[in-house]
């Protein structure tokens, strides 16, 4: 198929960094900037339309992301493509979506769960898109059988249960029906169909993540961006962390951090040590388990999510995937 971007191959923007370190002593505390040099890479890996979605699969050497939308449009849709991580091209997977926007590698590794927002005609779900031929399973489309908003975000846990988020961008958006269940964060067990909702207490659910030990949910809340209004800064713009105390059950909600630029769009944990990679509106922002700011990585316009490949982190930033190189 005829690539979707300019490769710029050993033109690439790239530099010897100067990457802004902060440390806080406490959660909220002033930051104080620490400037120097670091020879960790942070570039452009590919132009393109990648808003969404970031996963790779490792056994295809494949980037899948989903597209940017066009609001305005007569037939605003999304595709869900793919970037060969080796060559650089990028193709498309799903042309027409039904609304696709988070996206997570299933344990088996064959296929994607997909958080689609859906549309008038058709309903929000969670499904199971097939790496092999583009088959769409259907995991999750109501709750007691009400519809969805438009899921934001699905990961799968260790154990199978899948958690999702199910803000109200759609309707805000205009290409969904006014909402009739609450925005919430459930958890799906797919052995049985049962699901669950776990909480309300987000303003505006957005990403989710776990750490590695999956003890603790992380959740994004985001309501300073609704999709219809201005950005609001007085409005939630955190990271919030609750125990997982069992698959369908979490304890007490806690803000853990908040961005100083933007929301916490997209966000995952690092295997070994549990740091959180935040896409926020500044870029790539590294932050402690315990929400202490470690790093920025700048990224023009801001990030709108993360995914990693061993050291390589790839973020989406609506005109480009940017690649960089974290030591650990």
């Amino acid at each position: 198929m005829t690539p979707l971007f300019q490769r710029r191959g050993s033109q690439y923007r790239s530099w010897r960094l100067v990457i802004a370190v902060i440390f806080a002593s406490t959660l909220f505390a002033t930051e104080t900037v620490i400037a120097g040099e670091t020879d960790q890479t942070h570039e452009i890996f590919v132009e393109t339309d990648a808003h969404e979605g970031p996963v790779i699969v490792p056994h295809q050497n494949r980037l899948y992301f989903t597209s940017k939308p066009d609001f305005g449009a007569s037939d605003t849709f999304i595709s869900i493509r793919f970037v060969d991580l080796e060559t650089g091209e990028v193709e498309t997977f799903v042309e027409r979506s039904n609304m696709a926007n988070g996206m997570w590698l299933t344990r088996d590794g064959e296929a994607l769960l997909v958080a689609e927002q859906g549309t008038r005609e058709t309903p929000a779900a969670i499904t199971r898109i097939s790496l092999a031929d583009g088959g769409r399973t259907v995991l999750v489309d109501d709750f007691e059988g009400k519809p969805l908003n438009s899921p934001n975000k699905a990961i799968e846990a260790k154990n199978g249960w899948i958690y999702f988020s199910d803000p109200d961008y759609g309707y805000n958006q205009g290409f969904k029906h006014d909402p009739v269940v609450p925005m919430a964060v459930y958890a799906h067990d797919p052995t049985n169909g049962r699901t669950v909702r776990l909480t309300t207490e987000s303003a505006r659910p957005h990403g989710l993540a776990l750490l590695p030990d999956e003890n603790i949910l992380y959740i994004g809340d985001t309501d300073a961006i609704d999709g219809r209004h201005p950005y609001d800064a007085d409005s939630t713009h955190h990271i919030l962390a609750a125990p997982l105390l069992a698959p369908d059950r979490i304890g007490e909600i806690r803000t853990l951090l908040s961005v100083p630029v933007g929301i916490p769009d997209g966000f995952i944990t690092r295997t070994s040590d549990g740091h959180l990679f935040v896409a926020a509106g500044d870029g790539l922002r590294q932050y402690t388990p315990e929400g202490e700011f470690v790093a920025l990585f700048p990224i023009p316009g801001g990030a709108f999510n993360v995914t990693a490949y061993g050291d390589a982190y790839f973020s989406t930033a609506d005109t480009a995937i940017w690649r960089t190189e974290i030591d650990e």
